[in-house]
């Protein structure tokens, strides 16, 4: 879940963005539902996202609904 520039809206008065000091993203897991096998996959995705972070680059804001953007917004890769 993203919780960063997305979840932070615009401003009502100037309908620019809301820019956080931090932009981070959150990885929750539900308890009691997953095997280990499950934590397994989920630990070695984030050590590859890690491991590829100099080949990853941003996203951009395609498609901005007017309610519940951090749900229903819709993002392309940023070119390189």
């Amino acid at each position: 879940m993203e919780r960063g520039v997305v979840s932070a809206g615009r401003d009502p008065e100037t309908g620019d963005h809301r820019y956080p000091k931090l932009e981070l993203v959150r990885l929750t897991i539900p308890r009691r539902v997953y095997t280990q096998a499950h934590m397994d996959v989920v630990a070695e995705s984030v050590k590859a996202v890690y491991d590829n972070r100099d080949n990853i680059h941003g996203l951009e804001m395609v498609f901005e609904p007017e309610y519940l953007r951090f749900f229903q917004a819709r993002f392309e890769p940023v070119a390189k």
